[in-house]
């Protein structure tokens, strides 16, 4: 298997989940707590996320559609995934902009980790959605269930910013960015000519990153 392949592969593993357990007394605040057991669960093979930077046009081919949504509700449960047991959280969006394909109905989005009951668990490399948070989500189907394309590769941020003004004097015009996602995990460099999404992506108002994301799409559904 080449090496690109192999790195593809460990892509589409699950990442082992660092289980939180709180000692009495103690809370958990966004999955951590000062007084926390830690423990590693999971699948051995792999330490961490690993995945090769995704390349804009690889992100659409795998997306059923993506959407520049805000998480309006979370609940977190236990599943089995990959022949282990770990939390998963499902995260309501509501749709403030179709950017590409259409969505079915409402759309309940899964990512690893979250918190259940005194455990929390943590995923580095996934998607991490915040409750009233906007974000540009590239959406693929995974079996029954709706996931972030390339994990935390398909995860952007809507954050607020300003332009300069054109004209000195003028006041500086408030625009719309797209971030990176919080913890990506590790993301090995591209091989090939195309660059990839987060350097297309990262920094773009978000009226051209839709552009440019709109663009691809058409490109890539058009040659099947």
């Amino acid at each position: 298997m080449s090496p690109r392949a192999s790195c593809i592969a460990l892509l589409l593993a699950l990442p082992p989940a660092l289980t939180l357990t709180p000692t009495v007394g103690s809370a958990l605040a966004d999955g951590v707590s000062p007084g926390a057991l830690l423990s590693v669960s999971g699948p051995r093979a792999a330490q961490a996320a690993v995945s090769v930077q995704l390349s804009l046009e690889e992100l659409v081919s795998r997306a059923a559609f993506v959407v520049v949504a805000t998480a309006t509700e979370q609940r977190s449960q236990w599943e089995e995934l990959g022949g282990s047991r770990r939390i998963v959280t499902y995260t309501r969006l509501s749709i403030d902009r179709p950017v590409a394909g259409q969505p079915d109905g409402e759309v309940w989005v899964r990512t690893l980790g979250g918190v259940v009951g005194d455990v929390g668990q943590q995923v580095s490399g996934d998607a991490q959605l915040r409750i009233g948070a906007q974000a540009m989500i590239f959406v693929s189907r995974a079996g029954s269930a709706m996931v972030v394309s390339g994990m935390a590769q398909g995860h952007y941020p809507v954050v607020q910013g300003e332009e300069t003004a054109r004209v000195a004097g003028a006041p500086r015009i408030a625009v719309r960015r797209l971030a990176a996602s919080p913890d990506g995990g590790t993301v090995l460099p591209r091989t090939g000519p195309a660059i990839s999404a987060r350097e297309q992506l990262v920094g773009a108002t978000l009226d051209a990153a839709c552009d440019a994301v709109s663009r691809a799409w058409k490109a890539s559904h058009a040659q099947k």
